[in-house]
């Protein structure tokens, strides 16, 4: 997974979506875990290390580390992709542009890098510049393709606008991966279908995208989302035995996985039960 792929479940203004974003430490550890099992063996053994300083909480120490052993000329090095998702999370953005822009001027063109920019103006809902980004990351990086459609369609779900045309970006970006690759666009066109109030095909969508995970520690957050998605669905279609059943296996998921308590607490309002 590119840093850059984003997903609508980020709306947070739109009144049928669930989604609640886990603790930035969680995130950045849970994004090191998944860039290491995609990373060089000596990249593997430092993002091991992040990945650890995150999970225990040791921010400035993690920041520190990636800053001192990262290529500062290149986005794509695993260390400054995983510096520039965490300054992004936590909303520092101005700080994941510096870093962009810094290998920009050392030399680095890379679809990546506009990539990236792309995910920092949509971050900022600078949704003009988002797209933008989005579509020249395509063109300079035909690998990049299939991220960039999913990101330009969770844009535009974001907005409620263009939602045929995000339709169909996720269409296509359904037929290039293969896969646990498919969940992430599954999640997407069950927003977009939710955006349409179309509850029916947003929960076989959400399900799909949750059953697609493996089951392992780097997948849970995502496989639990995806299953509480599908349990918001079903209380909308009025089937409470549904959407309690759906937010009972989200919650067992989860297992009580610290920084997920605001998740938690609505897969439990769900299932019927109080936290």
């Amino acid at each position: 997974m590119l840093l850059t792929e984003t997903s609508a479940r980020k709306a947070t203004d739109m009144d049928n979506a669930l989604f609640i974003t886990a603790g930035v430490c969680l995130a950045i550890a849970v994004y090191l875990g998944y860039r290491l099992l995609r990373s060089p063996v000596w990249k593997q053994r430092q993002l091991q290390k992040a990945s650890k300083m995150a999970a225990e909480g040791k921010v400035q120490e993690m920041i520190d580390y990636l800053e001192v052993n990262r290529n500062k000329r290149s986005v794509s090095c695993p260390l400054s992709n995983a510096l520039i998702y965490y300054f992004i999370r936590s909303g520092e953005t101005d700080r994941a542009e510096k870093l962009v822009m810094d290998a920009v001027g050392a030399g680095d063109s890379s679809g990546t890098a506009i990539a990236q920019m792309g995910y920092i103006a949509q971050v900022r809902e600078d949704n003009t510049n988002a797209e933008m980004f989005y579509r020249q990351a395509m063109v300079k990086d035909p690998k990049l393709e299939s991220t960039m459609k999913v990101n330009l369609a969770a844009l535009f779900i974001n907005m409620n606008e263009k939602l045929d045309e995000a339709e169909v970006l996720l269409e296509e970006a359904l037929d290039q991966r293969e896969g646990s690759g498919k969940s992430g666009v599954y999640l997407n066109l069950a927003m977009l279908h939710m955006q349409r109030k179309d509850y029916s095909r947003a929960r076989v969508s959400a399900m799909t995208s949750a059953e697609l995970l493996p089951d392992n520690p780097l997948t849970r957050m995502g496989k639990a989302q995806a299953f509480g998605l599908a349990a918001r669905c079903s209380s909308r279609l009025n089937d409470p035995g549904e959407a309690k059943r759906l937010a009972t296996k989200a919650l067992k998921i989860l297992d009580k996985q610290q920084g997920t308590g605001k998740l938690q607490e609505e897969l439990l309002a769900l299932a019927g039960e109080k936290s």
